[in-house]
């Protein structure tokens, strides 16, 4: 082969290599996934809540790659532990959202790693989704997918009066927002419906004698009794049995797990969830069956066959849903963009049909009233399809 030859096959191989090195990057990078965010308190004793977040998030995430990703880009879970900590929860929610990423950041189960996510997340104008019950909290950044205190307090007070609540006792754990937004709240709803409060305790995070307040409530014979008692639930109920208590029990903080450990002591008690077990939806026994096959090891506890599963983790894997489908309707992943998408969505989520209210940061979704059982599980009193969220902070 001539020398002029040789070298002409050379440069074009050099040309063809160097189209496809410029081309590469870009391959890539439409290749590279598109990171969702995970902050959750993975140790200590809510451990077993940010796991079943996690897990929630990967039945989700598994669907949307099962039809094509988002945007091209096939989606990947990052996790970081906050320890139950709020300076780790800021330092996990920087590498989260500016270190790794991530397009979205969700999991969080307490206030402070919802407002550690909010402060980081401002910087880089992601969408935090925060999949428990809140205060509230309304933001330009914030999809909150559990109930806000007025999701809770008006379904469970109208279900009350309905069946004969005219006077109420209310027990609380003492935090801020108990006092501040949840109490009043309660308040104003039974003086809706012409009931009274004739009672209130609060409780400091630790407390576990409630032997004295059950004795002044048998005094007072109320009709109805609230409580929202967050530290131990549990031991609550268990000494409200104990007790022989009269007054029909209800509450904001239940869940087929919680009424399990009770060992019975949650009979007859009525709560208010997003979401339960209970719930006849082909996509909740979709969600049911997907849940059992990849995580029977979660836990030994089953309802009907079905590894329990905790409202958090339906509300994760709804406020996954509704994320791609606000990226897809968008064609983007900032903040504001799926915002304004997401307010348009409706999806037919495990606990029923959800779409985002107005001021854009909770859902005007279901809102469930049910009886426990003494084995655990919940019979379905009544469904409150559409609550608007009353904002309660900026």
């Amino acid at each position: 082969m001539k020398h002029a030859e040789i070298q002409r096959r050379a440069l074009l191989r050099g040309a063809v290599a160097g189209m496809a090195c410029s081309m590469a990057p870009a391959i890539v990078r439409a290749a590279e996934p598109m990171k969702i965010g995970v902050l959750a308190p993975f140790s200590g004793p809510l451990a077993r809540v940010a796991e079943t977040n996690r897990n929630c998030l990967k039945l989700a995430v598994d669907e949307v790659n099962a039809a094509g990703g988002l945007l091209g880009q096939p989606l990947k879970i990052v996790a970081e532990d906050t320890q139950m900590s709020a300076k780790v929860a800021l330092d996990k929610a920087r590498k989260l959202l500016i270190g790794d990423g991530v397009s979205m950041i969700t999991g969080m189960v307490l206030p402070f790693e919802r407002e550690a996510a909010l402060q980081v997340a401002g910087r880089v104008q992601r969408l935090v989704v925060f999949p428990n019950f809140d205060e509230g909290r309304c933001h330009p950044l914030l999809v909150t997918t559990g109930l806000s205190p007025n999701q809770r307090v008006d379904p469970l007070v109208d279900w009350a009066a309905k069946n004969g609540g005219k006077s109420y006792f209310v027990l609380v754990s003492d935090i801020g927002s108990n006092r501040s937004v949840l109490v009043p709240q309660i308040q104003a709803a039974i003086e809706r419906e012409g009931g009274k409060l004739i009672g209130t305790r609060y409780f400091p995070f630790g407390t576990r004698d409630y032997g004295p307040v059950l004795q002044q409530i048998q005094g007072l014979a109320p009709d109805v009794v609230w409580h929202s008692i967050g530290d131990d639930p549990v031991s609550f109920v268990k000494q409200y049995h104990s007790f022989g208590m009269k007054p029909q029990l209800i509450t904001d903080i239940t869940h087929e797990s919680l009424a399990m450990a009770t060992e019975g002591a949650s009979a007859g008690t009525v709560g208010v969830s997003p979401y339960f077990m209970a719930v006849q939806t082909p996509e909740n026994q979709r969600f049911l069956d997907a849940y059992t096959r990849q995580f029977s090891e979660s836990t030994p506890l089953r309802v009907g066959g079905h590894v329990v599963m905790l409202p958090h983790g339906e509300s994760t894997y709804t406020g996954m849903k509704l994320f791609a489908a606000a990226v897809a309707k968008t064609g983007r992943a900032d903040a504001s963009s799926v915002k304004a998408a997401v307010s348009g969505v409706v999806i037919n989520a495990p606990r029923g049909r959800v779409v985002l209210g107005p001021g854009g940061s909770h859902l005007d979704g279901v809102a469930l009233v049910a009886r426990a059982r003494a084995d655990g599980t919940f019979q379905l009193l009544d469904t409150t399809q559409t609550v608007p969220v009353r904002c309660m902070a900026g």
